[in-house]
């Protein structure tokens, strides 16, 4: 399913780079630095040399502070990490690790300051994992867009993408034009946005039609049973059987209703995100409801 409103107005006015890599390792986070520099966009942008966890997470820990209401500074940053990594964590120069998970946890606190706008960069091998280990629903998105290689990768591949991805964003200003700069067999793309829009489009499929919606209109017919209790057990076979048909009838309409939808919608729309857009599900809604495959009728 393509969507035309995934797109939304994004202010990002530094980017940090937090430099992982041991000293005798070839130097992409320095190398991005002064790249960019040299292209003129060196005054937006700082680089943090990190030996070991306990920096790290102080620095990330700096970020969040400065979110502070009072400051109102409007710091809108981007976060690109240099660092080796593998499927379950990414290592400092120590030898110590971050777990992906515990990345999510702090990028998920700076980006609900943001307002689902975080942008991150985890150059390092399999950042893929940070998302893949990470996507859920039922928790607060950890960054609004991320890029990272699918697997293991030369330096030279991340450092010559980051310098084609920064310098096509700081120059045009659109965010999907310059990560569409990358290959695509090489590195992932995520956007949350994207990712509980098409999940929620997937869900609507699965469960409001099928097997899988029976079984939930007969989980809530039985709480409704429950409720009545000594009502229910008073009432006639035939009155029984007469109220199973009846709110049947009424949940094979009520809980496919754009309403119900809706509010679905904007249940895990709000908790993943922290906003509602309200032409998302107006397309969602129109893709299930012309759409022969994807209709749930």
């Amino acid at each position: 399913m393509q969507h035309a409103t995934f797109h939304k107005k994004l202010n990002f006015n530094k980017l940090i780079i937090l430099d992982c890599l041991p000293e005798n390792d070839y130097q992409t986070a320095k190398r991005l630095h002064e790249n960019l520099s040299d292209k003129g966009f060196g005054s937006g942008i700082s680089l943090f040399k990190i030996q070991d966890e306990k920096t790290f997470l102080d620095i990330l820990q700096d970020i969040k502070e400065i979110f502070n209401p009072e400051l109102n500074i409007g710091f809108q940053p981007i976060i690109h990490i240099e660092a080796h990594g593998n499927p379950l964590s990414m290592e400092l120069p120590d030898k110590s690790t971050i777990s992906w998970i515990d990345l999510a946890d702090n990028f998920r606190t700076i980006n609900k300051f943001m307002g689902n706008q975080l942008i991150t960069f985890i150059g390092t091998c399999h950042g893929y994992h940070f998302i893949y280990n990470n996507h859920t629903i039922k928790e607060f998105a950890p960054v609004y867009f991320c890029i990272a290689p699918l697997e293991s990768i030369p330096a030279g591949d991340i450092e010559n993408s980051a310098l084609t991805f920064y310098e096509s964003l700081f120059s045009a200003g659109n965010l999907t034009l310059s990560a569409n700069l990358l290959d695509s067999r090489k590195f992932y793309t995520y956007n949350s946005d994207y990712m509980l829009h098409r999940a929620f489009h997937e869900a609507m499929q699965k469960n409001h039609r099928g097997k899988a919606f029976r079984l939930r209109r007969e989980a809530l017919i039985t709480e409704a049973i429950k409720i009545m209790d000594e009502t229910w057990k008073k009432m006639s076979p035939k009155d029984r059987r007469d109220y199973l048909k009846n709110a049947r009838e009424l949940l094979d309409v009520s809980l496919k209703s754009k309403e119900s939808l809706r509010t679905e919608f904007e249940k895990f729309s709000i908790g993943y995100m922290g906003y509602i857009n309200e032409d998302v599900f107006e397309e969602i809604w129109k893709h299930m409801h012309h759409n022969k495959q994807g209709k749930i009728y």
